[in-house]
């Protein structure tokens, strides 16, 4: 059983984390309370005009042994 879901969803195998910050609602930070051990890497745009790189950090800063990397401009992912 996935513990955060309650369902049956089997865990992630890695995470790419773009301008990603925390959630504060309520109903969800929770989830930051124990250190997330799923392999991630997060990308921090140097001028992202609206996530700051202090947010991006703070979520980074939730898992075990993250990866990062910094592109000049924001963490806009292209469809």
């Amino acid at each position: 059983m996935f513990p955060v879901l309650g369902s049956s969803h089997p865990a992630l195998k890695f995470a790419i984390i773009s301008s990603g910050y925390k959630l504060q609602d309520a109903n969800w930070i929770h989830l930051y309370e124990k250190p997330i051990s799923t392999p991630s890497l997060h990308i921090f745009g140097v001028l992202d005009g609206m996530i700051t790189l202090n947010r991006s950090m703070e979520l980074r800063d939730c898992f075990v042994l993250p990866e990062e990397m910094c592109v000049v401009g924001a963490g806009f992912c292209m469809k």
